[in-house]
């Protein structure tokens, strides 16, 4: 099995359910690729090995976005005061989908309901707060 996971609203939502998700299908021989939005620092990295996943893969937007010839629209400052630069968000919100697609992924688990309608992979639109889950899923044939 191959499992994308979110880490802001997934992960850091339920880490002890996650973390033993991850370590399953790792130890089973899968793979589970952490995607991200924000660039993949220290911050990050730490948070995720806090929260006891095990994972083959990491992948950020804002890094893949950086690494291409996109354009930047403007600048976004996060809650902890990082700035980053701001694009396009329908480039943004295709991002993980596209990823998901071409490592041929089995699911992705996301809580941003909007990044769902770019997604042919099976899609998991999770809800932390609540602890309702949902599948949305777009069929393509």
């Amino acid at each position: 099995m191959k499992l994308g996971l979110d880490i802001h609203g997934v992960i850091d939502a339920n880490p002890e359910t996650f973390a033993f998700l991850s370590k399953s299908i790792v130890d089973a021989g899968g793979e589970v690729h952490i995607i991200t939005g924000g660039s993949w620092n220290e911050v990050l990295k730490k948070e995720v090995q806090d929260a006891g996943i095990k994972y083959t893969h990491l992948f950020s937007v804002y890094d893949y976005l950086k690494s291409t010839d996109a354009v930047p629209i403007g600048l976004i400052q996060f809650p902890d005061g990082e700035i980053q630069d701001k694009y396009e968000r329908k480039l943004w919100d295709s991002i993980k989908a596209k990823y998901s697609s071409e490592q041929g992924l089995d699911l992705h688990i996301d809580d941003t309901i909007d990044y769902g309608e770019y997604f042919t992979t099976p899609f998991l639109l999770y809800d932390g707060k609540t602890d309702i889950m949902k599948i949305s899923h777009i069929d393509i044939g």
